[in-house]
């Protein structure tokens, strides 16, 4: 059945005020991310001895592109190569700590950082040797789970 041109004035005026409501938001999440932002500058400047950035005027619009840049967030350190063996021994130190099945996400948790991934991958396959054995294999994205053996 066609809609009649009642209904359709209802629905546009109904999809109209939805809009606004939509914009409202948006634009109140805006100034809410704004005067996070403002507020993150005034602290970057007072701990570094700089001029905090002046407050927009009054019933004035900042625009976004005025703002201070954010502080640059400092570079990662330069990969070293590690002790020959350091994963491994770590991974049997942490061993006891893990879940009976348990995987790489697992495994990161236990030992506090992220070994290289091929390097992660040969300690635990040495490891299938003392006691893991494969519980599921990965797929994907899903993570290979292992298996404590007794």
């Amino acid at each position: 059945m066609p809609m009649t041109q009642d209904e359709f004035e209802k629905m546009r005026e109904r999809l109209e005020e939805q809009l606004r409501v939509d914009v409202e938001m948006l634009y109140e999440a805006h100034r809410v991310k704004l005067r996070a932002f403002e507020t993150i500058a005034r602290a970057h400047a007072e701990l570094h001895g700089e001029e905090a950035p002046a407050p927009p005027a009054r019933g004035r619009r900042r625009s976004v592109l005025t703002l201070p840049a954010a502080p640059a967030a400092p570079e990662p350190p330069a990969r070293t190569r590690g002790k020959a063996g350091a994963v491994f021994d770590a991974v049997q130190a942490v061993f006891d700590q893990l879940p009976e099945e348990f995987d790489k996400n697992d495994l990161h948790r236990a030992l506090g950082f992220v070994p290289n991934r091929p390097t992660l991958f040969r300690a635990l396959e040495l490891l299938q040797e003392e006691g893991v054995a494969i519980a599921k294999p990965g797929l994907g994205r899903i993570p290979t789970r292992f298996r404590k053996l007794p």
